[in-house]
């Protein structure tokens, strides 16, 4: 726990961590503070300030101050005020300009509505558009993307874009700059599997069903952050899922938590996903899933961009090593400041499994990670240099290769833990509450793979009782093909 120290907030003592600046402390308290610049994941520049607090201390002999307190330190004995008239009349006047500078705004009116202001007595600007330059968009595209834009120009005609034709060549279509407006300024278009922002249009990844192999679980639209896929009954009287290509973002995510296999993307061809593209024979590399935002230098080896770390599975990550990569790491650049942030933390859950996997298997817990680089171009290099750098050469002595029917999703991962655990080199490292039959009769990666798709279900806590039956009654069959 960090350490603490006593302030007072409102008339109340309080402690608060001693290391946190004003707003985070008091915001931690549970008190309101507006704001429009900033963003948890982005350090605070103090551009819009709204955010200013009263403050003084007992040692300054009764005089006080108005402080952003986005940028100002807690320190011991300080006394705050959020809601005293010099609070409330600078934050009045404030949101008097962004009226008159933004004036057909929504996002605007709703903030200064909190703060009882509904008019401007400053005269609207007839040219006046949602932008107030708060830098949220290039603060986020510097920090955890291609730092594609930037501000251009100076005084009243300052603006923000990739360069003076507003054409952003340096884009990579993440929308992390439209995600994060806070007034809506900057938008997009996202319609018939394209994009366009900034004047450039992107092919979106869109997510495609094979309905052979959908199982209608519903596993896709749990994981969908924008409630996209559909289980539907189908002639034939069959349910399976359906993915609009007209409404798709291609983020993935659905693909990646889909037990089958049975979503694809079309801009990712096959092998490319599952390590293939680097080659079949993976010894001495490590493999890095990394998000599209992520910038690497020309000459970064093993990478292989995604549209989201949710895009990826736990057979692709079995695949690679089973193909004999040293590891394998997910490299996500920021939850908050994503359009997809659901798929950060579906790609670390599916992490964690692989990681219980790869151990179980005895290649080791260690040559699975799920990592977030520091903000900054170089932070994807240095990520992805250290995990070569920590991560010992791997054990296996030959590859695995698939048989000649193709599996997917489950039913591949199955088919290569049986196949490692044929492997002399290797040693089992059984979990707690199985036996050595347990792991012979592929109980122990059932409960692990099955008890991440059915949330409180747990193999071993049974494994005293019947063997695992299937949908008919039947005692399930060796490798347990299609376990949905």
């Amino acid at each position: 726990m960090s350490e603490t120290i006593q302030i007072t907030v409102n008339g109340q003592p309080a402690r608060v961590p001693a290391d946190a600046m004003l707003l985070d402390a008091v915001r931690g308290l549970g008190v309101q503070i507006p704001t429009l610049c900033h963003h948890p994941d982005l350090d605070p520049s103090g551009a819009c300030r709204l955010c200013v607090v009263e403050i003084t201390h007992p040692d300054w002999n009764g005089w006080s101050g108005l402080v952003t307190s986005c940028l100002y330190p807690v320190e011991p004995g300080l006394v705050v005020s959020t809601t005293s008239e010099k609070v409330r009349q600078s934050r009045r006047t404030l949101l008097e300009l962004y009226l008159a500078r933004c004036p057909d705004s929504e996002r605007i009116k709703a903030v200064a509505r909190t703060e009882g202001v509904d008019e401007t007595g400053f005269p609207p600007r007839p040219d006046g558009d949602s932008c107030i330059q708060c830098g949220l968009c290039t603060r986020v595209c510097n920090d955890y993307s291609t730092a594609a834009i930037a501000p251009l120009g100076r005084g009243t005609d300052k603006t923000v874009g990739p360069r003076p034709d507003n054409v952003g060549e340096d884009c990579v279509g993440c929308l992390a700059c439209a995600e994060i407006c806070p007034t809506g300024h900057i938008t997009y278009e996202l319609h018939d599997g394209k994009a366009r922002i900034w004047n450039r249009e992107f092919e979106v990844a869109v997510c495609e069903v094979d309905p052979e192999a959908c199982r209608a679980c519903g596993s896709c639209e749990e994981a969908c952050p924008f409630s996209i896929p559909r289980v539907t009954l189908k002639r034939d009287g069959e349910y399976a899922a359906t993915i609009s290509p007209h409404t798709c973002t291609g983020c993935g995510i659905c693909a990646g938590a889909c037990p089958t296999g049975a979503i694809s993307q079309k801009l990712y061809p096959d092998g490319e996903i599952t390590g293939g593209r680097p080659g079949d024979d993976l010894r001495g590399r490590t493999v890095t899933f990394a998000c599209a935002r992520s910038a690497f230098d020309a000459g970064t080896e093993n990478v292989i961009p995604v549209s989201c770390v949710g895009r990826v599975g736990v057979d692709e990550i079995m695949t690679c090593l089973a193909r004999g990569a040293d590891g394998v790491q997910l490299m996500c650049r920021s939850r908050e400041t994503c359009p997809y942030g659901d798929g950060g933390r579906q790609g670390e859950k599916i992490v964690g499994l692989a990681r219980e996997l790869a151990d179980y298997t005895g290649l080791g817990a260690e040559r699975v990670a799920y990592v977030q680089p520091r903000p900054g171009i170089g932070g994807p290099d240095e990520a992805a240099a250290a995990f070569v750098a920590d991560t010992a050469a791997s054990p296996l002595a030959e590859t695995w290769a698939a048989t000649g029917d193709t599996v997917t999703g489950l039913d591949r991962t199955l088919e290569i833990i049986g196949w490692l655990k044929g492997r002399p080199e290797l040693q089992i490292r059984l979990p707690e509450g199985f036996s050595e039959a347990d792991a012979a009769a592929g109980r122990v990666e059932l409960d692990l793979l099955l008890s991440d798709r059915i949330a409180g279900w747990r193999l071993r806590d049974a494994v005293a009782g019947p063997r695992p039956i299937d949908a008919d009654g039947g005692i399930l069959p060796e490798p347990y093909r299609t376990a949905f």
